[in-house]
């Protein structure tokens, strides 16, 4: 990386809404951070995206989208998803990932479970807060 990559980064950064980006190298670590605002997504919509982060009792927990990006279910150079329905999985392991330009960020679960359904289909364009793997108890 050159420091004259920084400008760019910064711009995809700012253009999919990201607050905090860190990226280290064998010899250097870069952190970016920028003031985001708080902002409401639709109007009308804002109820519904905290209730898809707080379930109903008994009902699947959802693993939102915190970025605008492409949600890809496995990475570009790995053939296999990063998981399947009905497969355990913990609290931090990797759903999915989101594609923001050349950065790939990690889609992580919630909390312990089982994938229910991966709810946003591969390679599609996903906003903040929206939908992406339901898991179940």
């Amino acid at each position: 990386m050159k420091i004259s990559d920084i400008p760019q980064i910064a711009a995809w950064i700012s253009e999919a809404g990201i607050a905090t980006y860190e990226l280290t190298g064998p010899d250097y670590r870069i952190c970016l951070r920028r003031s985001v605002k708080a902002r409401s997504r639709r109007a009308g919509s804002a109820g519904s995206v905290r209730d898809a982060a707080v379930p109903a009792r008994g009902q699947p927990d959802v693993a939102l989208s915190l970025s605008v990006g492409l949600f890809l279910h496995a990475h570009p150079v790995q053939e296999a998803a990063l998981v399947e329905p009905n497969e355990p999985v913990a609290a931090g392991q990797p759903l999915g990932l989101l594609q923001v330009g050349p950065i790939l960020l990690p889609v992580l679960s919630p909390r312990d479970g089982i994938v229910a359904s991966i709810i946003a289909p591969d390679r599609s364009l996903v906003g903040y807060g929206d939908p992406l793997v339901a898991l179940k108890p």
